[in-house]
């Protein structure tokens, strides 16, 4: 922020550098009037440094809401530009551009956000991403059908669809791949199931992948078969 020469802070300064030099000149005057002069000018003082000290807590406030605001994500707030200090409305005025900044910049990411997770939730594969604690953030409609759940909000509510898929979920690493045979209902599927570990906001996330190979699997031992049949004939 550019000094700014015509800030009544500036003039307060002025004023009371002049009145502690009246005071240091009539503090050593032998004069009749300088004791009545001097608690005069002290009084002026201490008044004048008083309201200093209110300007730069009030400023010190403005960037501490400011902070907070941040920190809190909480960016409705705003700060008033009316006032008689210039150097208080280029600051309230900046700051508020500052939070509608963030606003907008908030704005824009919790679009991509939807963006994606419409995405996620419409792709064949099923996806699930769970946190350290395990607590589920995402999943999917494919998954939801794979598992044949329509919620989850905790890793460990998959326990009842099936023990062994829920420890492959908390054992598998980075680029981990395994097979879990599950039954749903009286249908048995077998699913490939795939692990990334990420950290994303400073949270430890997991994201699993799951497809039902079932179908190729049976198309494999069907064509497997054929091929058998079609060399005994032979």
């Amino acid at each position: 922020m550019e000094f700014n020469w015509r800030s009544p802070v500036v003039t307060r300064v002025a004023i009371l550098t002049a009145t502690i030099f009246s005071f240091a000149l009539f503090a050593r005057s032998d004069s009749s009037l300088s004791l009545p002069l001097t608690i005069g000018l002290l009084i002026a003082i201490v008044f004048q440094v008083g309201h200093l000290v209110q300007l730069v807590e009030k400023t010190n406030t403005d960037i501490t809401s400011f902070l907070d605001a941040i920190r809190f994500d909480d960016l409705s707030s705003s700060f008033k530009t009316e006032s008689n200090d210039p150097t208080v409305q280029k600051l309230h005025k900046e700051l508020n551009e500052a939070l509608a900044k963030l606003r907008t910049t908030r704005t824009e990411r919790d679009s991509e956000y939807q963006f994606f997770k419409n995405i996620v939730q419409h792709v064949g594969i099923g996806i699930l991403t769970f946190k350290k604690d395990g607590s589920i953030q995402i999943i999917n409609s494919a998954a939801k059908r794979l598992l044949r759940i329509t919620k989850a909000d905790r890793i460990e509510e998959l326990r009842g669809v099936s023990e062994p898929l829920v420890e492959v979920f908390l054992k598998l690493k980075t680029g981990g791949r395994e097979l879990v045979r599950i039954k749903t209902g009286d249908e048995s599927v077998l699913l490939s199931i795939f692990a990334i570990e990420l950290t994303l906001r400073g949270d430890e996330l997991k994201l699993i992948s799951m497809s039902n190979i079932q179908s190729e699997l049976e198309e494999k031992e069907m064509e497997a078969w054929q091929n058998l049949v079609r060399v005994r004939s032979e």
